[in-house]
């Protein structure tokens, strides 16, 4: 071989290791290990323009679905129950403690709700009662009260959030198992029975709505 190519055969392998990501957790100067690198912020689905927060910290759309500052108010404050009824679930199943405990902490902020602006009121095939609901994309014909996309952490519901906990289950159960190899379970399906809730939404003339707890 000669010098020549050798030479650039030693600059190559320094580049290349030079772009490699470092292995090395020794403590720096300080005295303190390196920092964990940030988890990369969840980005909503293309067109998503927030115009709520609730306190828990979910971004949500609501397409001028609640008229009205008070609306507003018990909407996000509806759907940070479900949250707390979704962990409470979850905690029956998922020991609590360091990474998962942490990972929940932040689930909040990385999902995204929209409120469905094109919902109508359809009759249940099964109890006949009439409920909100929007048209199903998995099988054409039929109505959906709630649906998740599973590469975005994104819900659509209906105004009144009927569906909103399973689907914020499976949400969960999709945010824990993509960040950790600790989850034992399925959350979307042992969670899958909770009940809607009840806030201060004029939703007639639904009638599932009386059917949710308060």
């Amino acid at each position: 071989m000669g010098p020549t190519r050798f030479v650039l055969l030693a600059a190559a392998a320094l580049a290349i290791s030079s772009c490699a990501p470092a292995a090395d957790t020794s403590p720096d100067q300080s005295g303190l290990p390196p920092a964990e690198p940030a988890r990369s912020l969840y980005l909503s689905p293309v067109g998503f323009d927030a115009d709520l927060i609730t306190p828990a910290g979910i971004n949500v759309k609501t397409n001028g679905q609640y008229k009205t500052p008070a609306q507003k108010s018990a909407a996000a404050a509806a759907i940070d129950r479900y949250w707390y009824v979704v962990r409470q679930c979850s905690t029956t199943i998922v020991p609590t403690t360091g990474e998962i405990s942490r990972l929940m902490l932040e689930f909040p902020r990385h999902l995204s709700i929209e409120i469905a602006n094109d919902w109508k009121v359809v009759e249940g095939p099964t109890t006949h009662r009439k409920m909100q609901a929007f048209p199903s994309l998995s099988r054409p014909g039929t109505w959906s009260t709630a649906r998740r996309e599973e590469d975005a952490l994104f819900i659509l519901v209906v105004p009144e959030l009927n569906g909103l906990a399973p689907q914020m289950a499976g949400e969960l159960n999709l945010w824990l198992a993509g960040s950790t190899s600790a989850l034992p379970s399925d959350l979307s399906n042992a969670c899958s029975s909770l009940k809607c809730l009840r806030f201060n939404y004029d939703n007639a003339p639904s009638q599932a709505f009386s059917d949710c707890i308060d």
